[in-house]
């Protein structure tokens, strides 16, 4: 069940592997000396490794950072990671495992192991005197991930579990540079929890009546610093996210990739509360006007424009991340390609012809018609650098096949179906490839999200 990329073979792979290292030989002996702790999670031994290599291809930095990776297989190995944990990660990873283990039934695998994990966390960490841990964040955020993806009978639960996690980061001060008392490695990685979960409530806020949970300004941890940085754990000055917002940095001092990640999920955040939340920061001005909060927005774009180096070939972006043998970094190689897909999935947002109208229509002034003419042909323009991007990436080998992913091809395909029934021929036509193009797309990712499934019936003709 792995994800292929177009030649037909799963290119990216971890940075490393469980197979043959120390660790799996530890793992191993424990269970031969009669230590099951680790076949108490179900599947056999050579399962569960492939399992949690398959996070550590598929799932870490795709978007959200949640571990060092090589600390996590340490500690795994030493049986120091708390079941709940385990068994979280294992939901959300199984999915992608190719062992034959699970062929026809990765599905009910995935929910076993998701409620296990929420009985778990229930009975270990809700319980009176419990402090929180980070490790429960992790667990909290992994499974309203895991909830929100399922499908809409779980976004309640989903919604529930993702505020659930925000108030235990800042319970845990992950907002906060207070744990210089740990390892550089530790720092970073309770960096890149915190803002994992701000990325996960920025995202799962796109939609009508779903507010973000934290508040821009409460956030004084760094930003996430850069991969090789982190890998060997090494500590780096990184900015802040208003810092990097407020446009203080010059392009000499750009980010790592999943920084960028960060500070585009803000502008992010603020397109979805003014197109699908009514929310104005700058007061009831119409979207033309330069005072107005699509103005305030567009302008942060702009900027990011030029810091991103969107105009740059996403294949030569990639290139430093792509073995000779063409087996790409997918830790380093996701977050180039998830900064891009925000970036696109915010101009069409803020200039979707059926969302802007709704927006023009509380205004009392007549919009004028170039506004409506350009704001229509930036939306088609980054609906087609949405799909060329995913084109080009998976050309390359890479991995992008997050259930935010088919959120934002599901954006940008409403706006190429509009296009199917322009007045030019050749537009039109263009039109119906990319349309087709995106729902293939969302048909492979479908295999592996279900709130992804969905999302193809609303663009199926």
């Amino acid at each position: 069940m792995g994800l292929e990329t177009p030649s037909g073979h799963a290119k990216s792979s971890p940075r490393t592997g469980f197979a043959n290292s120390e660790q799996h030989n530890r793992i191993v002996e424990q269970s031969e000396n009669g230590d099951n702790s680790i076949g108490d999670f179900g599947p056999p031994n050579d399962v569960f490794i492939a399992v949690i290599d398959s996070y550590f291809t598929y799932c870490q930095n795709q978007p959200y950072s949640f571990f060092h990776e090589d600390n996590f297989r340490r500690r795994l190995a030493e049986q120091a990671i708390p079941r709940h944990l385990v068994l979280a990660m294992m939901a959300t990873a199984v999915r992608f495992c190719s062992h034959p283990y699970f062929n026809g039934r990765a599905l009910e695998t995935s929910i076993e192991y998701a409620n296990r994990s929420w009985k778990l966390i229930v009975s270990d960490c809700f319980t009176v005197g419990k402090t929180a841990e980070v490790s429960a964040v992790q667990t909290v955020a992994l499974l309203g991930l895991f909830d929100f993806t399922a499908g809409r009978l779980r976004h309640g639960s989903a919604w529930v579990k993702v505020g659930l996690a925000v108030r235990m980061a800042q319970d845990c001060g992950l907002m906060l540079e207070n744990a210089t008392y740990l390892s550089y490695a530790e720092q970073e990685e309770r960096r890149r929890v915190f803002w994992s979960v701000y990325l996960l409530d920025r995202l799962v806020s796109c939609g009508r009546g779903r507010p973000p949970a934290i508040v821009d300004a409460s956030c004084h941890v760094q930003l996430p610093c850069g991969e090789s940085t982190w890998r060997e754990g090494l500590w780096e000055m990184t900015q802040s996210l208003d810092e990097m917002t407020n446009r203080t940095l010059s392009v000499a001092q750009r980010q790592g990739p999943l920084a960028q990640v960060i500070a585009i999920s803000h502008v992010l955040g603020r397109c979805a509360q003014y197109v699908l939340q009514d929310f104005n920061i700058r007061g009831l001005h119409p979207p033309w006007d330069p005072g107005s909060d699509f103005a305030g927005i567009e302008s942060d774009l702009l900027h990011f424009e030029a810091y991103l180096d969107i105009q740059r070939p996403i294949g030569e972006i990639l290139q430093p991340h792509i073995s000779a043998e063409g087996v790409v970094d997918s830790q380093s190689a996701g977050p180039i390609i998830f900064s891009r897909a925000l970036f696109h999935l915010c101009y069409c947002l803020l200039n979707h012809p059926f969302l802007l109208r709704r927006r023009i229509n509380t205004c009392r002034n007549l919009a004028p018609i170039s506004f409506i003419q350009r704001s229509s042909d930036l939306a088609w323009l980054h609906a087609q650098q949405m799909m060329s991007l995913i084109r080009e990436a998976r050309k390359l080998g890479c991995s992008f096949h997050s259930s935010s992913s088919g959120y934002a091809v599901t954006v940008a395909g409403s706006i190429i179906a509009l296009r199917t029934h322009d007045e030019d021929s050749i537009a039109s036509d263009q039109a119906q490839v990319l349309l087709e193009e995106a729902l293939l797309y969302l048909d492979i990712i479908g295999q592996y999200w279900n709130n992804v499934r969905t999302m193809v019936v609303c663009l199926s003709p």
